[in-house]
């Protein structure tokens, strides 16, 4: 829908820019107007006496027509039929195939000719300033046969699992049946034992277990690490306190008796203290105690792996110097935000940065100083991006931002607070020398460059171009 709108503003440009469109607007001649007009009623030219076309349709943009001292004569309008062929596109563009369908409605109302008979539908907004909505239609009976088919399997794996119920129970009542009925006292004593200790230990590490396979995100362990801790132990609720609040908790611990006390972490690094309330007048057993002081223990080591697991995967994509994205990280967000921004018809843009004359900065004040220069370049560019903007270090004194969601405009602006911003710092050499830094920059955006490839190839002849026209300077990507 914008490649329809572009073309239809485009379009508007082209007939206000027309002399004859602009002398017969002057004039405000209706019928010189009415006779400029294209085939068809797409086109309206609106002037203070009148219009020429009716301009009716609900898409459409809106050129103003001016005189040399911009004086306003009149409006081009371009509409967008909402028909057939319109859908006919859209449908293409979208790959719909089969019997799926693609209407045009205004609060429900179908415009274009579809049967909804036996259809599922579900719909977004056209275009912004309207109130279009574009409907996606399905069949109704590949879905209904699907729900058919899921419900008759979930009935089979109910039926399965009640058949594995009965005869688990009737294999348990034929074991109860067939022990001996000597020393029952003794056998309880055992079974309860076996039940407190053995069982929870391994409920309880398996839980611990599946959740670093999972995730080695120590904040998605420590939950689990606690309902692991009131499951194993009975204990009625757990809470993890660092640094004299509390961070976490499982059960009711406000329910507990006084807790028991268990360190979690290492020597190298200490997450918080483990507190575990038993029931109100039931304090831990000793067994229970032993147990949770050794969940405690595997506990410390699954958050200590999960720690250094992060901390690798981190260095692998990270630059070491200034903390910046590394150009690996660069790679993978590139290719990843290209094909969301073509999926979803949105816009991106890449800023590529090169400190101008940075060799000669290491000669006179020596790699330490450079070193400082880099990293204090990382902090401005971390103080001027958005969250969800990835500032990188591309390699030696070359960086990059990548920008989701805007356009050749916005990545410029970005690019010259990050120039003047670098201008207006100084550095101090180990002598005590002032000096202060620029840098050239080149900005390239999606769709205008179509593909990762030739996005880094327009930033990149726009950094050159800077480079060779002057340095300090920020250049837009041109089309060739």
């Amino acid at each position: 829908m914008r490649s329809e709108l572009r073309e239809a503003a485009s379009q508007a440009r082209d007939l206000a820019s027309s002399p004859q469109v602009q002398r017969a607007f002057a004039r405000h001649d209706l019928k010189t107007l009415a006779r400029l007009r294209p085939p068809g009623d797409a086109v309206a030219f609106a002037t203070p006496r009148g219009h020429a076309g009716t301009g009716r349709y609900a898409l459409r943009r809106t050129v103003d027509v001016t005189d040399s001292k911009g004086k306003a004569l009149g409006r081009v309008i371009v509409g967008l039929p909402i028909d057939a062929a319109l859908v006919d596109r859209l449908e293409a563009a979208s790959g719909v195939t089969g019997d799926e369908k693609l209407a045009i409605t205004p609060d429900g109302r179908l415009l274009t000719p579809v049967s909804t008979e036996d259809m599922r539908s579900m719909s977004a907004p056209l275009a912004s300033g309207t109130h279009l909505r574009l409907v996606a239609l399905t069949p109704q009976k590949p879905i209904a046969e699907a729900t058919s088919q899921t419900r008759w399997r979930v009935f089979v794996a109910a039926l399965v699992t009640l058949a594995l119920l009965a005869l688990a129970w009737s294999a348990a009542l034929r074991l109860f049946m067939a022990r001996p009925v000597l020393a029952p006292a003794r056998r309880r004593r055992a079974d309860l034992a076996e039940d407190s200790t053995a069982r929870r230990a391994r409920e309880a590490v398996a839980l611990v277990g599946e959740a670093l396979a999972a995730t080695h995100d120590p904040e998605a362990l420590v939950p689990v690490i606690l309902e692991s801790a009131v499951g194993a132990t009975g204990a009625v609720g757990a809470s993890l306190v660092s640094d004299g609040a509390e961070r976490f908790r499982a059960g009711r611990p406000e329910r507990g008796g006084p807790p028991l006390t268990l360190s979690l972490g290492t020597e190298n690094e200490r997450v918080g203290t483990l507190l575990l309330y038993p029931a109100p007048g039931r304090p831990f057993s000793a067994d229970e105690g032993r147990l949770a002081h050794w969940l405690a223990a595997q506990a410390s080591i699954a958050l200590e792996n999960a720690r250094l697991h992060r901390a690798v995967e981190q260095q692998a994509i990270t630059d070491h110097l200034t903390g910046l994205a590394n150009r690996r990280r660069f790679s993978e967000s590139l290719s990843l935000e290209v094909s969301r921004a073509e999926r979803f018809s949105g816009t991106l843009s890449l800023v590529l940065a090169d400190l101008d004359d940075f060799k000669r900065v290491n000669d006179l004040y020596g790699h330490q100083v450079g070193d400082q220069v880099l990293r204090r370049f990382a902090e401005v560019m971390l103080e001027s991006v958005r969250e969800f903007d990835l500032a990188v270090r591309h390699g030696g004194e070359e960086f990059a931002v990548l920008l989701p969601e805007t356009d050749m405009e916005g990545g410029a602006r970005l690019a010259e607070r990050l120039a003047d911003a670098l201008r207006a710092t100084r550095f101090t050499s180990e002598s005590g020398e002032t000096f202060a830094v620029t840098s050239s920059f080149g900005v390239s955006a999606f769709p205008a460059s179509g593909s990762t490839e030739q996005l880094m190839l327009d930033a990149d002849r726009a950094l050159y171009r800077a480079k060779k026209e002057g340095k300090n300077r920020v250049e837009r990507s041109r089309p060739l």
